[in-house]
């Protein structure tokens, strides 16, 4: 748009423009995303004539907090006032010939989603037929070989036809139903613009009026800041793990905006400020203190407490989370700002997710498998390598790839340049993990102590022709008073267990031959006091 511009004739606001206004090209040029806002800066060049300049600034956010406006004038000038005005924007003219438009594109995505669901159930209806005859097949070859008809070629070539063509089947199954996704959210995006001509007063605008004073006349830069809502950014990560043992993670600001303005060609900052925390004390009440008599009686209580770290050290590698969980922004309570790999960013305002790289690292993992058979009893890769970026890793979700594709999602804590840290890759299918446990109690006749046993037993396979070397995690309960005594029954462990960290886990280095096997025992005795209650 020109600074000679006039708007279109079609187009009409309630309440009108003012009158006298000087148009100034001022596009997006920087944006700070904060955690549920950003900060926008428009900035553009404006010939200005000695005294007061009335300006204007089109098609900025309605949505945008009037108090955040400040304005800034080089070249020998300054902003004298200015202000954010919104109108209702009407096309009479022009507004039946769009709907006929509309109307007509969205028959036409209806009957293209019909016929790739009509496709998609043909398809179906195929497969299962393969099905059928693939199982009525393989139920055969017992029979045959039973009366010495073997022929293997002959299996081989029928099976892979009909394997070949039940996988090219499920492919054109699974491509009809994402079109059909992607038809019916183009058609629902037709049908809410559609809606949106019916009301008049759905549709808004808003512009920036400025009083501009200059000392004399020439071109001046003119900047523009202000806070927009309907705009915020979370961390999103992505773990690329070679053959080799090289780990490639990407990280990414997960990007959404609905402001209403398009940021087109914009510096992108993403920041870990939080300008909606209070800065208000907390309201103090009374804290009555109260004497009362020493109960003989000891009560104590039972809990699980999650062990988190982002280092080395923080338990067992854990399943991968089926499902994405975007959380705040953490920090490590140091503010970050960090800018977008690509010097200039696009993201529309139609609020759906957009992925801004930030900055990428390489680093030589450690591969290793781990098990923690209380959580769940499978052996899964580990990799452990080190943050080698100047910028810290924030918390998020990170999407794991390895060689042959995207093996699931998991979550990274913040972890600091130069800080090591951890990330699981799956499941080892070659591995069988099964775990027992057993106990019993008695109570002392002359101490009066209650003794609780408790023996697991983790049985371990491995179905590869290889070895393997697997960490294999159990934990015992750690006891926090002097009431209550925990302690490893070395005689009756099998393997002798190594010594628990203060966590209470235990970790055990097995070598499972090729096709072998190894049981592990781990005893341990829970000591309670008379009077204790609560376990």
């Amino acid at each position: 748009m020109t600074t000679n511009e006039t708007l279109p004739t079609r187009v009409s606001h309630y309440p009108p423009l003012g009158e006298g206004l000087t148009p100034v090209e001022a596009p997006v040029r920087e944006v700070t995303l904060l955690e549920d806002r950003a900060q926008i800066r428009r900035s553009g060049s404006v010939t200005l004539r000695p005294g007061r300049n009335r300006l204007l600034i089109r098609d900025v956010a309605p949505v945008l907090q009037d108090v955040s406006l400040r304005g800034t004038l080089t070249g020998g000038g300054r902003v004298i006032d200015l202000c954010a005005r919104r109108a209702v924007r009407v096309r009479a003219v022009d507004k039946p010939e769009r709907a006929r438009e509309l109307e007509l594109e969205i028959d036409r995505l209806c009957e293209q989603h019909e016929e790739l669901g009509e496709e998609r159930e043909r398809a179906e209806q195929r497969r299962r037929a393969l099905t059928v005859i693939l199982g009525k097949g393989t139920a055969e070859i017992p029979e045959d070989a039973a009366w010495g008809m073997v022929n293997q070629q002959a299996w081989h070539d029928t099976f892979e036809t009909l394997y070949k063509r039940s996988r090219a089947l499920i492919d054109t199954i699974v491509e009809r139903f994402h079109a059909q996704l992607e038809l019916a959210e183009r058609a629902l995006r037709l049908a809410r613009e559609r809606q949106a001509l019916d009301r008049w007063d759905h549709a808004f605008v808003a512009w920036i009026e400025l009083d501009a004073e200059a000392t004399g006349e020439g071109e001046h830069e003119l900047s523009v800041e202000y806070v927009v809502p309907n705009a915020l950014w979370r961390p999103l990560h992505t773990a690329r793990l070679g053959d080799d043992g090289t780990l490639r993670f990407r990280c990414s600001a997960a990007v959404w905006q609905n402001t209403g303005e398009d940021w087109r060609d914009a510096r992108l900052t993403f920041s870990t400020a939080r300008a909606s925390l209070g800065t208000e004390p907390p309201v103090l009440s009374d804290d009555l203190l109260r004497a009362q008599r020493k109960s003989e009686r000891v009560i104590v209580e039972q809990r699980q407490v999650a062990v988190q770290r982002a280092g080395v050290g923080g338990g067992a590698g854990a399943a991968a989370p089926t499902a994405v969980e975007l959380p705040g922004v953490d920090d490590g309570g140091d503010i970050q700002n960090l800018r977008a790999r690509s010097e200039l960013s696009t993201v529309p305002s139609d609020g759906r997710l957009a992925v801004i790289p930030i900055f990428e690292l390489t680093s030589k993992a450690e591969r290793q498998l781990v098990c923690s058979p209380e959580l769940e009893p499978r052996a899964f890769l580990k990799a452990t390598a080190v943050n080698e970026s100047r910028h810290p890793i924030l918390a998020g979700p990170v999407e794991l790839i390895r060689e042959n594709g995207v093996v699931g999602w998991t979550r990274v804590m913040f972890v600091a340049p130069r800080e090591r840290f951890e990330l699981s890759f799956g499941h080892d299918d070659a591995i069988r993990v099964y775990r027992t446990t057993r106990g019993k109690s008695e109570t002392d006749e002359v101490d009066r102590w209650t003794h609780h046993d408790t023996a697991v037993a983790v049985f371990l396979s491995n179905l590869e022709g290889e070895a393997k070397q697997i960490e294999v995690v159990e934990r015992i309960p750690v006891a926090e008073i002097e009431h209550v005594k925990v302690k490893i029954i070395a005689e009756k462990c099998q393997p002798p267990a190594p010594a628990p960290d203060k966590d209470g886990f235990c970790r055990y280095r097995v070598e499972l031959p090729a096709n072998g096997q190894q049981t592990l025992q781990l005893r341990f005795r829970l000591s309670t006091a008379p009077g204790v209650e609560g376990l």
